[in-house]
């Protein structure tokens, strides 16, 4: 049995973002996070910078993703 490949979390905000057409600003705003904290969410997970981003965010990005999807 294969196993999925696991998106990292920066590939799924960069991801969000491309699908959304949103900058980096526009996207914090959107996600009502400072652009500060979306930054940490995109440091590679190796520098001190980095930060996890919470279950709960995970599922609102992905929710805002589909109902953006039903839109089109």
């Amino acid at each position: 049995m294969d196993k999925a490949k696991v998106q990292t979390q920066q590939d799924f905000l960069r991801g969000a973002m491309q699908s959304l057409g949103l900058t980096r600003s526009a996207f914090a705003t959107r996600i009502s996070v400072p652009e500060k904290t979306l930054n940490k969410w995109l440091a590679p997970a190796d520098t001190g910078d980095y930060r996890n981003m919470p279950d709960v965010v995970w599922a609102y990005i992905r929710e805002i993703l589909v109902w953006d999807a039903k839109k089109t």
